[in-house]
């Protein structure tokens, strides 16, 4: 996992004025070990993720999805005009109406989420995976050997790089469009 998630941020432009990236972990509970404005440079990003100790246990996505929502992407500290987002990475899903609604929240604040769900015999409900994600952005592979070969460039080059579309703005007082 630590080294998908490596292969993946090197092949960005890591800086605090182009592509900013945050790890969120998660078992029974969640925690941010890496933020946004954690990590300069991609080399002390990397370093960093190789650092991160495995969970076990459980698989509270709904934590996860919230604490992204509520603190790595808070509004003071996301930049204007920028893509935020989301990968959710994972081998036990199964269909919970907790993690419906904080998915469904952070998709509300704008939020592009993709899954990717290492799919071994009932571990991975991929219906539900599809349900989470913004206009069905899942990549499934049957083990953790397979996610860079099958999933790295896959995130790179469709899912994790394309331009901040702003929302549209409304014609001003008097306008008719």
């Amino acid at each position: 996992m630590r080294s998908f998630v490596s292969d993946v941020v090197r092949q960005y432009n890591i800086s605090p004025f182009c592509v900013r990236a945050a790890v969120i972990t998660y078992s029974s509970t969640a925690t941010a070990p890496i933020l946004l404005t954690s990590y300069s440079s991609v080399n002390s990003l990397v370093q960093a993720i190789g650092q991160l100790q495995f969970l076990g246990g459980s698989s509270n996505l709904a934590a996860a999805l919230n604490l992204l929502r509520s603190q790595v992407f808070a509004s003071n500290i996301i930049r204007s005009y920028t893509a935020l987002i989301a990968i959710i990475i994972t081998d036990q899903l199964q269909s919970n109406s907790q993690i419906t609604i904080a998915a469904n929240s952070v998709k509300s604040q704008g939020v592009t989420v993709v899954a990717v769900g290492i799919t071994g015999p009932g571990r991975v409900d991929t219906n539900f995976m599809y349900s989470l994600t913004s206009t069905n952005w899942v990549i499934q592979v049957s083990n953790y050997s397979r996610l860079v070969s099958e999933a790295r460039n896959t995130i790179v080059q469709q899912y994790g790089c394309f331009p901040y579309t702003p929302p549209p703005t409304p014609p001003g007082p008097g306008v008719v469009s």
